[in-house]
């Protein structure tokens, strides 16, 4: 049973992720998920009225709801979970195209007069998205869990389960960017095609077509099947994160959530800081492998669950 669902959501994830469009109802699948993983922490039943399903819906609640209730709840949630992370990404992921575009673009068409300003905003992109990126995958489980769009700007209340969540953050946030390392390699396969594929320059138009569309469901299914795993692990440790946040301690009577920002005032924020710098070069090297506006804007692991 357990087999048939997993093989089940692959299928339907890996399909999911193949367009944009449709990238939305995986993202929304995916906190849905989330939810329920940090609920089950929280040792509270999730209602059969949030089963997580791709398209039927629970039953008792009408024949379309029945049918496509799952879908619809999907879509829902997706754009929600979208507009949040494209809002609280956008202000350091469009610096980072204008970076590229006044930096490497122009200093390749000669405009060296400006060539300040590229490495100017480049670094300044930089330095709010590690900031952001490191309570990002918190605050999604956060916005997730508690159901409510735009939670993920609840900042205080993510930078505190951050801090609760310790040594157990650091590691997924390390975890994050080995698992970026596949997706930063297949942006190289259009330069080097011809060393993996022999021949491949003399493919007709239709084979080139037909061998793209494998490596996009392989790619599409990498991204689902990573997200997942990252996905339940930020959301286990948002919970664990939680639950502390809520607890006493006995001998003082201090909220362990009044304990949270130590984690943030130490060397440890600095080895997070330089983990997610990791995967800011992969994104930025993977721009010279394959140069795509789009990339900029979107990750797959940090807004929709889509490979441009």
């Amino acid at each position: 049973m357990f087999l048939l669902k997993a093989i089940k959501n692959l299928i339907f994830g890996t399909a999911c992720c193949l367009t944009p469009v449709t990238a939305v109802i995986a993202l929304g699948w995916l906190m849905r998920y989330m939810r329920s993983v940090a609920l089950n922490r929280f040792e509270v039943d999730y209602p059969a009225s949030e089963s997580i399903g791709w398209i039927m819906g629970p039953k008792g609640h009408g024949v379309f709801l029945r049918c496509f209730g799952g879908f619809c709840r999907n879509i829902i949630v997706g754009i929600g979970g979208a507009m949040s992370l494209l809002l609280v990404t956008l202000p350091f992921t469009g610096l980072w195209a204008l970076s590229w575009w006044a930096g490497w673009e122009n200093s390749f068409n000669k405009g060296y007069e400006q060539a300040w300003v590229g490495p100017a905003v480049g670094v300044t992109g930089v330095g709010i998205g590690l900031w952001v990126m490191a309570h990002l995958p918190i605050g999604l489980a956060h916005q997730a869990s508690e159901n409510r769009w735009f939670a993920l700007f609840e900042l205080r209340r993510v930078r505190q389960l951050v801090g609760l969540a310790g040594w157990r953050y650091v590691i997924l946030s390390l975890a994050t960017v080995f698992f970026a390392l596949p997706i930063f390699a297949a942006r190289g396969l259009p330069v080097f095609a011809e060393g993996i594929i022999p021949g491949f320059s003399d493919f007709s138009e239709a084979k080139v077509e037909q061998v793209s569309g494998v490596i996009a469901v392989i790619k599409a299914g990498y991204v689902f099947c990573a997200l997942v795993f990252l996905r339940r692990w930020a959301a286990r440790i948002y919970a664990a994160a939680v639950i502390r946040s809520r607890r006493v301690v006995p001998e003082s009577g201090i909220e362990d959530s009044k304990k949270a920002n130590w984690f943030l005032r130490t060397p440890h924020l600095v080895i997070l800081l330089i983990i997610w710098f990791g995967f800011v070069v992969l994104i930025f090297f993977g721009q010279f492998l394959n140069n795509s506006w789009l990339f900029w804007i979107n990750h797959p692991f940090l807004v929709l669950p889509w490979m441009p």
